[in-house]
């Protein structure tokens, strides 16, 4: 695809998000790269989903600073008028010193997860709410809106949008940097980054899943299961490949415990021998799994 022909396409677009949220000049301008590398990634299939999702997330910017959490998306259920409806909003922090590509990643990262959960969002049985975020579902009390828990899936849901966090970075860091819209921007963005952008979000867990993301059977699925809001089944999926019932919860389980050791090896003083000891034994349980997967796909 052209980027400078979409960005034409899209700019009036962008405008009246940017207009109607009152961005500022940074944000605007990251928007009019980003839009377009959001749709040069999933097609033009997708434009709808993609501008409506950035219409209905509004960017809040803040001066709150958090090491560990340094942008969020939040997406919480409310009844109107007799139906579920969701309100959608991310979180920029410590944004007056966050620098261009950690806003860019952060921006991207953000709306990746929102993009991914636009279709089929909302799923309602007899007693409780489920609020999908790509992969993973966060459970609600029906009667009030309540949270109840969120779903071991979601740290692959993490490590999937990271990967793809990078590709969209990759997209934008090709565009035609003739484009005067653009061309300070780009310039900017690979000043600042390698010939190749590599996230850093999750590398840990990103890390010890290295070998499946590099699994084209893997990956292709989940990402177009996530986009069309097609996730419910993907449990029997990845099972019935490794062979083993319960496969799937088990390594979203595992990886989950990865990333409450690696917060717990950041925040202890002695001990800290055990917490990498404990790291490496569950890196090798996924590690197993993953291997029994990788084995039994016919196409990689």
């Amino acid at each position: 695809m052209n980027s400078n022909l979409i960005i034409e396409r899209e700019k009036p677009l962008i405008d009246e998000i940017c207009d109607l949220y009152h961005y500022d000049s940074n944000i605007r301008h990251l928007l009019y790269i980003i839009i377009p590398a959001f749709i040069m990634k999933y097609g033009f299939d997708k434009e709808k989903v993609i501008i409506n999702t950035f219409k209905e997330t509004k960017i809040i910017n803040s001066d709150k600073e958090d090491e560990i959490v340094k942008a969020y998306y939040s997406s919480t259920p409310r009844m109107v008028d007799g139906d579920f409806q969701t309100r959608k909003f991310m979180v920029i922090q410590n944004y007056n010193k966050i620098s261009l590509v950690d806003l860019l990643d952060n921006l991207i990262h953000e709306f990746n997860h929102a993009i991914n959960s636009y279709v089929n969002e909302i799923k309602v049985t007899l007693k409780y709410l489920y609020l999908r975020t790509g992969l993973t579902f966060r459970v609600y009390q029906k009667d009030n809106c309540s949270f109840i828990k969120k779903q071991s899936s979601y740290i692959l849901e993490e490590i999937i949008n990271t990967k793809q966090t990078s590709d969209i970075i990759n997209i934008i860091k090709e565009m035609d940097q003739s484009n005067p819209i653009i061309s300070n921007t780009i310039y900017a963005i690979n000043a600042e980054t390698n010939s190749k952008y590599q996230s850093n979000a999750y590398y840990l867990q990103s890390y010890v899943c290295k070998e499946i993301l590099e699994n084209k059977t893997f990956i292709n699925t989940l990402e177009n299961l996530r986009i069309n809001g097609e996730v419910y089944e993907v449990n029997k999926w990845f099972d019935s490949i490794t062979g083993k019932e319960g496969s799937y919860k088990e390594l979203n389980e595992l990886l989950v415990e990865i990333y409450n050791l690696e917060i717990k090896y950041t925040e202890q003083k002695f001990f800290k021998k055990r917490t990498v000891e404990k790291i490496r034994s569950t890196s090798k349980q996924i590690l197993r799994i993953i291997k029994r997967f990788n084995e039994n796909v016919i196409f990689k």
